[in-house]
């Protein structure tokens, strides 16, 4: 639990997604292995898709063409196109557009991997990795000058944009830190102040309708654990679980200090989406 935890209503999340990668796991490549999986997790996902997936998570400047990298995978999503588990070789991608409390994706992440699990599938786990995309729109967000988002996002945050010439307007901002959590584990915190556009373009979900002409503020965190550094640890429940719980706390609690309370105001009001 972290200082001011709370679940809004209307959140701006955009994207949660959890990934597993792990050493190559050639039952991943067995049709009766992912045709077993498939069977465990249809109370789950149900809708089965085996294609080319196409998916972009990077930050898109107006006007350009999104930078789309096609990868191979099958796909399992739920009944309403807002949940989707995607499994490669090395790797395991679980993602919503529609998430609601941190428990429940939590428990949805962990059926995908006892799935894998009883399927004989335990390669060596080299990543965990637990990531929220928040893209924050405002009715009277800042159409000029990103110094304007001082009411909306912390000013420590904001006024580093001040060094330049007061005269300029900053049409774009972006920033990266990285967080050492010790014991192998951090955290990747990325923002970026757009005039418009969108963080999340993804064929297989559906996400929640927004006006793509609204400035935003995106933040972007990534929480991990490396386990290339030490013996193998097999692809276990257990371990997938330790680590979204030592991940999630320091994501929700930067989160929590990057807005303000204007901020969670707004993300309070039901009727609002």
């Amino acid at each position: 639990m972290y200082p001011q935890r709370e679940v809004f209503p209307n959140s701006p999340l955009a994207l949660v997604a959890a990934e597993i990668r792990f050493t190559d796991a050639p039952r991943l490549r067995q049709q009766e292995t992912l045709d077993g999986i498939a069977v465990a997790l249809e109370h789950l996902l149900p809708i089965q898709v085996q294609h080319q997936q196409a998916l972009n998570v990077q930050v898109v400047v107006p006007g350009q063409q999104p930078q789309v990298q096609f990868v191979s995978g099958r796909t399992m999503k739920n009944v309403a196109s807002t949940s989707a588990m995607t499994l490669f070789p090395d790797r395991l991608a679980f993602e919503t557009t529609d998430y609601t409390d941190f428990g429940s994706f939590r428990e949805a992440v962990l059926a995908c991997t006892s799935a894998l699990v009883e399927s004989r599938v335990t390669p060596a786990i080299q990543r965990i990795g637990l990531r929220y995309l928040d893209e924050i729109r405002v009715p009277s967000a800042p159409t000029i000058d990103a110094r304007e988002w001082g009411e909306w996002i912390d000013n420590r945050l904001v006024d580093q944009l001040r060094l330049g010439p007061s005269d300029a307007p900053i049409v774009r901002a972006e920033g990266f830190i990285s967080y050492d959590l010790t014991n192998r584990r951090g955290l990747n915190f990325r923002f970026a102040a757009l005039q418009s556009g969108a963080v999340v373009v993804s064929s297989d979900l559906i996400r929640r309708p927004f006006s793509q002409e609204l400035p935003l503020f995106v933040l972007d965190f990534d929480g991990y654990e490396d386990f290339t550094m030490q013996a193998a640890t097999l692809l276990d429940v257990n371990v997938v679980a330790r680590t979204l719980d030592a991940v999630h706390g320091p994501a929700g609690a930067t989160f929590q200090n990057v807005i303000t309370d204007k901020a969670r105001d707004l993300f309070r009001e039901r009727s609002r989406r």
